[in-house]
C-alpha cells in the first residue's frame, strides 16, 4: 500500500496549522497588550467550560461515528444517527445551561454566559459537517477549513478588542470562525442525511463508550489545569498559563496534522490486517514530529524569558519556569499524540482509554497539589507529569498489537543538529544578549538554519523527503 495520500494531507495540514498558529500568536500578543491579562483569562476559562460542554454534547458519538465512516459501514447511516443524537443532545445542554444561569455568576457578570450557549450550537454543527468530510478520508479540508475559520476568527477578536469589548469580543470572534468552518466543510461534505434504524444506533453505542471515555479524558486533560488555576488563583494566571502554553505548541505544530491524517488510515490498514503497514508509517511519523517538535522545544528553552518578554510584555515574564516546563510537556506528549492514537485506530480503544486516563488523572492530582505551591510552574509541572504517563503506557500497550520502533539513523540526526544548535544559540546570547524581538528572533531563526541544515546533511532520508515535500509545494 502507498503512504503518498498521508504524506499529501499531512503537507496540506502542516501548513493549514503553521498558518492557525502564526495566525493565533500575532493575535494573542495584540491582544495580550490591549485587553490585559484579566480578558484573556476570561476567555481561556470560557473556552475551558465550552470543552467540557462539548463532551456532554457529544458523549463519545463522534469518535464512533467517525470510525464507522472510515470502515465504510453503512457511511451516510451511521452519520445520519450521529447527527439526529447530537443535536438532540445538544439542545439539552443549552436548556441545562440556561437553567444553571443563577450558579454561572462569574460568566454572567463578564457577559459571557449568552456567548458560551452560541458557541455550544455553533460548535455543534460545525462538528456534526467536519466528522462527516473528515472520516470520509479528506483531512485536507477538514484542516483547510480550521485555518480560514481561525482567520475569520482573529480578524473579529482583533477587530473587537479594538473596539473596546474585551473578553466579550474574544467570545464572538470564536462563534464567527466556528460558523466559518462549518460552512467550507460543507461544501465538501458528501454523506447526506437517510434513514437509520436501531442497528445503527446500537454500533455508534457500542463504540461511543471507549470513545466517550477517551473523550472525557482528553477534555480533562485539555482543561482540567485551565479551570483549577482559575478556581485557585486568577483569571491573571490563567492568561499567565495559557498563553505560554500557546507558544509551546509550536513543539507538536507538525504532529496534530501527521496523527489527524494517519488515524482513518491507520483504521483501514488495520481492519485489513496489514499491521506491518501501520508500524512503518508510525515510524516515519515518528522523525517528521521530532523534526520540528525537537529544534522548537530547544529555541523556547534557551529564550524562554526573552520570548515572552518581547512578546506578550513584562507581565508574563514571571511565566518563563512554566514556559520550560510546557515545552518539554509537548515534546514527551509526541508520543501519547501518534501511539494514543494508533491504539485507538487499531481498535484497541481500551488501551487509549487507560493511557489517557492515567495521565489525566495525575493531572488532576499533581495541579491540585501543586498549583497551591508553586502557582502557573505548578500546573506546567503537572501537564509534564501527565503527559510522561501517558506517554509510557502509550508505548507500553501498543507495543501488544505492533511493534514500533524509531527509525535510528534520521532520529540521531535530530538529535545530533539539534545539540549543535544548542551551541550556536547559547554562543549568540553569551556574546550579544537579546534586547529587541528583532534580536531574539533573528537568533532562534539562526540557530534553526544551523539545525535545518546539519539535519539535511546527516540523513538522506529526511533530505530527500524535505525535497520532494518543496517540490510539491512549489
Amino acid at each position: 500500500m502507498t503512504v503518498s495520500p498521508v504524506r499529501r494531507q499531512s503537507l496540506i495540514g502542516l501548513l493549514a496549522t503553521v498558518g492557525s498558529t502564526l495566525l493565533g500568536f500575532a493575535s494573542t500578543v495584540y491582544i495580550a497588550h490591549a485587553a490585559g491579562a484579566a480578558a484573556l483569562g476570561a476567555y481561556y476559562v470560557l473556552s475551558a467550560y465550552l470543552g467540557f460542554l462539548l463532551l456532554a454534547s457529544d458523549p463519545g458519538l463522534g469518535g464512533a461515528a467517525a470510525q464507522r465512516i472510515a470502515e465504510r459501514d453503512e457511511p451516510a447511516a451511521h452519520f445520519s444517527a450521529y447527527a439526529v443524537v447530537r443535536v438532540s443532545l445538544a439542545l439539552a445542554v443549552v436548556g441545562a445551561l440556561v437553567a444553571a444561569r443563577p450558579l454561572l455568576v462569574d460568566l454572567e457578570a463578564a457577559g459571557l454566559l449568552a456567548w458560551l450557549a452560541v458557541a455550544v450550537l455553533a460548535s455543534t454543527a460545525a462538528g456534526i459537517i467536519a466528522t462527516g468530510v473528515y472520516a470520509s478520508g479528506q483531512a485536507g479540508v477538514t484542516q483547510s477549513a480550521d485555518l480560514i475559520g481561525v482567520g475569520v476568527r482573529v480578524a473579529v477578536q482583533v477587530g473587537a478588542v479594538a473596539l473596546g469589548f474585551g473578553a466579550a469580543g474574544l467570545a464572538g470572534g470564536l462563534v464567527a470562525g466556528t460558523v466559518t468552518t462549518a460552512v467550507v466543510n460543507r461544501r465538501f461534505l458528501a454523506l447526506r442525511l437517510t434513514r437509520f434504524g436501531i442497528r445503527h444506533l446500537s454500533s455508534l453505542a457500542s463504540f461511543a463508550v471507549w470513545s466517550f471515555l477517551l473523550s472525557l479524558v482528553a477534555v480533562l486533560s485539555a482543561n482540567a489545569d485551565t479551570l483549577l488555576i482559575g478556581y485557585l488563583l486568577t483569571d491573571r494566571e490563567v492568561a499567565l498559563y495559557r498563553t505560554p502554553f500557546q507558544l509551546a505548541s509550536l513543539a507538536v505544530l507538525s504532529t496534530m496534522p501527521i496523527r489527524a491524517s494517519l488515524a482513518p488510515r491507520i483504521a483501514g490498514w488495520a481492519r485489513a490486517g496489514a499491521l506491518d503497514e501501520v508500524a512503518g508509517v508510525l515510524a516515519r511519523a515518528w522523525t517528521f514530529a521530532l523534526l520540528l517538535a525537537v529544534p522548537a522545544t530547544v529555541g523556547g528553552v534557551l529564550l524562554a524569558d526573552r520570548l515572552l518578554y518581547f512578546l506578550y510584555g513584562a507581565d508574563f515574564t514571571s511565566a518563563s519556569p512554566a514556559l520550560v516546563l510546557l515545552l518539554v510537556a509537548e515534546l514527551v506528549a509526541v508520543g501519547s499524540l501518534l501511539e494514543g492514537m494508533a491504539l485507538s485506530a487499531v481498535g484497541r480503544p481500551r488501551g487509549a482509554f487507560v493511557a489517557a486516563g492515567a495521565g489525566a488523572v495525575v493531572l488532576v492530582l499533581a495541579d491540585l497539589a501543586l498549583i497551591p505551591l508553586l502557582g502557573v510552574t505548578g500546573a506546567a509541572l503537572g501537564l509534564f507529569l501527565s503527559t510522561l504517563t501517558a506517554t509510557v503506557l502509550s508505548r507500553l500497550l501498543l507495543s501488544r498489537t505492533v511493534t514500533v520502533r524509531f527509525e535510528r539513523r534520521p532520529v540521531a540526526a535530530v538529535l545530533v543538529s539539534a545539540a549543535l544548535m544548542t551551541v550556536v544559540v547559547l554562543a549568540l546570547r553569551t556574546v550579544a544578549a537579546p534586547t529587541s524581538l528583532v534580536f531574539t528572533a533573528g537568533t532562534v531563526g539562526f540557530g534553526a538554519v544551523v539545525y535545518l541544515a546539519a539535519v539535511l546533511f546527516l540523513d538522506p532520508s529526511i533530505r530527500a523527503e524535505v525535497t520532494g515535500l518543496a517540490r510539491a509545494v512549489i
